[in-house]
């Protein structure tokens, strides 16, 4: 049985977080296929998306204490609790828009989720005034949040969003043993299977949910599934309704029965199911990696109540997947089938979300602080079909193969903004000389395999999801 790195995997998204608890990174969204270069944002500050590395740094502190880890959480709760736009939504909510985006639901939701986690885990180290900045934060933003649908599910939800703001009320109340919502919870939940869940596919055993009521042809994507699950779960927690652990069982069949293997061996989450001349049919890729963590985290939870041997059998081989796809410098691979950088660029939102799964499910002692704040010395390049992502300390980049001039990005984790390498161009669009890497290598794509063409092979860790070989240097 192998299993992914959590300890490097946070130590990667430590590498984003800037002095004053901004989460930092190029903001790929590996199942849409946009980002801030497609969209002409060229934005690589903080994203609310990123929000669950908080929740994931309170499970790793409530299993092993650690000074050093409790301060970091502090930092990034007083950032996350202080960053409001003016109208009481919270800043940096654009994701893969960047910050042309500063409206939706899902992006305040799972802050608040965050941010509750964060408190419920924390009350043992965090100090009382950390917990306090939440609470005001959490009922500040939910009080904003009322224009999307009156602060409530109604036929204009989307399922996603609006079980993400049940689970922040659930995880609200039971951390503030605050009870404003507790009637209305249920009656929320029990709409929204009502309204939003179908069954049938892949059998009978399997629920998905529509996106939308405004759209019947096609169910959520697999990664959304963990936002319906986690509430269901712990809406039987609260209530004891047992129909709340049935639909959430129901779902994580819909993941695990979906899933299929991809040409390296790996479990994989399906794409989406749509309908087809009356048919519903399952659409495989262009699909995440990075990113499984909520719905697998829904899973795990379910679990905790009613043992599955297929589904464990599922996290298990999710696992593996998230192993073979992980470069030793903590990330995983994006995805496969998009062809560009949507495969190859790692995003630290999506990974967040990993995190904060990997964190409750494996141990946490000693060692895995000591890994987690370690320095981290080497260059990192992940090789795609199209292009290849590189890294080297504050140095990000999306690079082409020689003699190919499509993407050239560069960017620095230190940095809000990055851009087009116009550095023999110049003008007032060229960026900065320290956004230039000295020494960054060269990869050469032939008709049969990729080489190194400059660079020193003993300074790279390197991982590939191209389908050509790699043969080291050339």
């Amino acid at each position: 049985m192998t299993f992914p790195d959590s300890a490097m995997l946070g130590n990667w998204i430590l590498s984003w977080i800037q002095t004053d608890g901004a989460i930092h990174g190029f903001h790929n969204h590996s199942v849409w296929g946009g980002n801030p270069y497609r969209w002409s944002d060229f934005t690589a500050g903080h994203s609310t998306w990123a929000s669950p590395f908080l929740a994931g740094m309170s499970h790793a502190l409530a299993k092993q204490p650690h000074a050093e880890g409790a301060a970091l959480l502090s930092r990034l709760i007083q950032f996350q609790t202080s960053s409001f736009q003016p109208d009481g939504q919270y800043a940096h909510i654009g994701f893969q828009v960047g910050e042309l985006l500063n409206f939706g639901l899902i992006h305040n939701a799972i802050t608040n989720l965050s941010l509750g986690l964060a408190a419920l885990n924390g009350r043992e180290y965090l100090p009382d005034a950390d917990i306090q900045s939440i609470r005001q934060a959490v009922l500040k933003n939910m009080e904003a949040c009322q224009r999307y649908g009156g602060g409530r599910a109604t036929h204009n939800a989307t399922a996603n969003q609006d079980y993400a703001r049940l689970w922040g009320k659930l995880v609200f109340q039971q951390a503030f043993d605050d009870r404003r919502w507790y009637d209305e919870i249920p009656q929320d939940l029990d709409f929204m299977i009502e309204h939003f869940h179908v069954g049938g596919f892949p059998d009978d055993e399997c629920v998905a949910t529509y996106r939308s009521l405004n759209d019947l042809s096609a169910v959520e994507p697999a990664e959304y599934y963990g936002l319906m699950i986690c509430p269901l779960v712990m809406a039987y927690e609260v209530y004891g309704d047992q129909k709340y652990l049935d639909q959430a069982g129901r779902i994580c069949r819909h993941v695990a029965r979906s899933a299929w293997q991809d040409e390296r061996g790996h479990i994989r989450f399906h794409r989406m199911w749509y309908q087809r001349d009356g048919h519903w049919i399952k659409n495989r890729q262009p699909m995440l990696i990075a990113g499984m963590g909520d719905s697998l985290e829904g899973i795990h939870a379910y679990l905790q109540h009613m043992p599955d041997p297929e589904l464990e059998h599922f996290l298990k081989r999710c696992d593996e997947t998230y192993a073979h796809y992980q470069n030793a410098r903590g990330y995983f691979a994006s995805a496969t089938g998009w062809q560009s950088e949507v495969d190859i660029a790692p995003s630290t939102a999506w990974h967040a979300h990993d995190f904060r799964y990997l964190t409750r499910r494996q141990s946490v002692d000693t060692a895995f602080w000591e890994r987690f704040f370690a320095p981290y010395e080497k260059m990192s390049v992940l090789l795609g079909d199209q292009c290849l992502w590189f890294e080297y300390g504050d140095y990000w980049q999306i690079r082409d193969y020689f003699w190919q001039d499509v993407y050239a990005l560069l960017g620095r984790k230190d940095e809000v903004t990055f851009g087009r390498d116009m550095v023999w161009i110049g003008g007032d669009r060229a960026l900065p000389v320290h956004y230039q890497c000295p020494d960054a290598p060269v990869f050469l794509r032939t008709d049969d395999a990729i080489y190194l063409v400059s660079g020193d092979e003993e300074q790279i860790d390197l991982t590939s999801v191209a389908a050509l070989p790699y043969r080291g240097k050339s």
